[in-house]
């Protein structure tokens, strides 16, 4: 793995967030509007009308239902617009299928970064795995923050980065996900720590434990050049285990405000094949903190 130049920057010049105005797309929100005036982000805010909303109701009520709708969202939107006063931004009222609105927004604006929320575990496990967010999860060419039901309560006086958790495997898609973390803990002035999971496939015999642990330790401090460390502090920890519940625990003992995942996914599109996607599902869902998943 190569080493990351700190003199490299990332550029999040356009930041999308989806809302669709309930209690739960609030943390989204302000994680993006943070991101956004830290980066001196555009920000683009928007919400989809489907025509789902009214597949149910009876023909002769479309009208005045899509009506009624249409009122509620620009309402919406306009109390929204008056909150993100200071910072560059976008609202888009967009009509049409939720994912392929997303999508081409996300191809004419150029976006860096997508903020999205995820609706608790049950919501998760549909909107992750099967519905809009597993569209923007896994087929999205830029890197995703993604915003679980656990983080509500910890943007309180509004959010911030303190302590950063990468979680990486050493694959060059770790690569991309060390320079968004090293940047974002430089952006934030933040403390950085770098973690990585083993499991018994691991250690194989006649492999030495402790050899294969120092060789690991190694590796992490490898990662990360010499000449961050003065300003992020940057600290290494290897466990053995599975690798979700390694993260969230880390995470949890560090008070980590962000996780970083290198994410890799096949090439038609399918799921997750670095972390699992059982593992990236299962940190998003119970993490405390944000998750920022980076393409390969």
């Amino acid at each position: 793995m190569k080493l990351v130049s700190t003199m490299t920057r990332i550029a999040l010049k356009n930041v999308l967030v989806a809302t669709d105005f309930s209690p739960l797309s609030e943390p989204a929100l302000l994680w993006a509007k943070a991101i956004a005036r830290r980066y001196e982000s555009q920000l683009y805010v928007t919400h989809v009308i489907s025509p789902a909303e009214t597949a149910l109701v009876p023909p002769e009520y479309w009208g005045s239902t899509q009506e009624a709708i249409e009122e509620a969202a620009t309402r919406e939107m306009e109390g929204l617009d008056t909150n993100l006063r200071g910072v560059a931004h976008k609202m888009l009222l967009q009509h049409g299928g939720v994912w392929e609105s997303i999508s081409a927004a996300i191809e004419k604006f150029k976006i860096d970064l997508v903020v999205m929320a995820t609706h608790g575990r049950e919501g998760l496990g549909r909107f992750i795995l099967g519905s809009i967010a597993e569209e923007v999860f896994r087929r999205v060419p830029c890197p995703v923050l993604t915003v679980g039901p656990r983080v509500t309560a910890q943007v309180i006086g509004g959010p911030e980065f303190r302590q950063i958790l990468l979680a990486t495997n050493f694959g060059p898609e770790s690569l991309a996900a060390v320079r968004y973390a090293v940047s974002l803990a430089q952006e934030f002035k933040t403390g950085l720590t770098l973690l990585n999971v083993m499991d018994e496939k691991d250690f194989e015999p006649p492999a030495d434990p402790q050899v294969i642990l120092q060789n690991r330790m190694g590796r992490l401090h490898k990662v990360i050049p010499s000449d961050a460390e003065p300003w992020c502090a940057p600290e290494f920890v290897v466990e053995f285990g599975n690798a979700s519940e390694q993260i969230l625990n880390v995470a949890q003992e560090r008070n980590a405000d962000l996780i970083v995942l290198g994410a890799k996914f096949a090439a038609h599109g399918g799921a997750a094949t670095h972390l699992a996607s059982a593992t990236a599902h299962t940190v998003v869902s119970h993490a405390t903190c944000p998750v920022l998943t980076v393409r390969a």
